[in-house]
């Protein structure tokens, strides 16, 4: 794709089809399913898990882990729902799932994929941690909408190189942020074509709006708070060095702050 075909038209036609091709397992959308759900039982979660005879293994694999720290050995994937929970199953599930459909293949020698995941993960757990503060029903969601948030920035890298190869050296030779680089060579960034990734994933409507708007979280609707909340969690892992060379500190407005004080 030349640079003149770098429409905002031409690109969301090609990540239409490029989600068709990368699809999430069905497994992965039946998970988020079937959490969102009251009425789901462990059990029930437990026999789609199973299904997946390589993912079960990883999930009890990750879930034997340091970072849980368990004092005892978790054997089955019905101890681990139960001992886990709903939600932090969920997170695994999608975590695997999205990090398998972006292999290191095609990506920047000079930049760690890496960086990219510690960035992700960090906000999506300082995104969970903000709103079990809060108190708020959001915790469940925001660990999937921060590990997504910047999903856009692969699909650039991967399959866009020469978009993206363009938008950094303009964004080094002028010294202004990638994401304002973004907007005056094509007219859209990498939030718009993570949310038209994720459409065609049929993720739900409040994470495509968390990734269409986190530097943007007041036009996000019915989704601002929990946007808000990425934004915000967004800025504290850029502002700890969790981010990149091209993935800094965003601008945060004072009034989007206030809503989670």
């Amino acid at each position: 794709m030349t640079e003149k075909m770098y429409t905002m038209e031409s690109v969301q036609r090609k990540v239409r089809s490029i989600s068709k091709l990368t699809t999430l397992p069905q497994i992965a959308t039946t998970v988020l399913e079937l959490v969102e759900n009251p009425k789901t039982s462990a059990s029930k979660l437990g026999e789609v898990i199973s299904s997946d005879q390589v993912l079960t293994a990883r999930i009890l694999k990750l879930a034997n882990s340091a970072y849980y720290g368990f004092p005892r050995r978790i054997s089955t994937l019905n101890l681990a729902i139960v001992v886990l929970g709903f939600n932090a199953l969920r997170d695994l599930v999608m975590s695997i799932s999205v990090i398998d459909r972006f292999s290191t293949q095609n990506i920047r020698q000079d930049w760690e994929i890496e960086q990219f995941w510690r960035h992700a993960f960090m906000v999506g757990m300082g995104a969970r941690q903000i709103a079990r503060q809060q108190r708020q029903a959001l915790a469940g969601e925001a660990f999937v909408a921060g590990l997504l948030h910047d999903i856009g920035y692969l699909v650039m890298i991967q399959h866009f190189p020469k978009l993206f190869e363009k938008t950094f050296q303009f964004a080094q030779e002028r010294q202004i942020p990638f994401l304002h680089a973004e907007y005056s060579l094509w007219g859209f960034s990498h939030a718009e074509i993570g949310a038209w990734l994720a459409e065609g994933w049929n993720l739900p409507e409040k994470i495509v709006r968390v990734i269409r708007y986190h530097h943007q979280p007041e036009k996000a609707g019915d989704s601002s708070n929990l946007t808000t909340i990425i934004h915000f969690a967004d800025h504290l892992a850029a502002t700890l060095g969790e981010g990149g060379e091209f993935m800094e500190v965003p601008e945060t407005e004072p009034a989007n702050l206030e809503e989670l004080v």
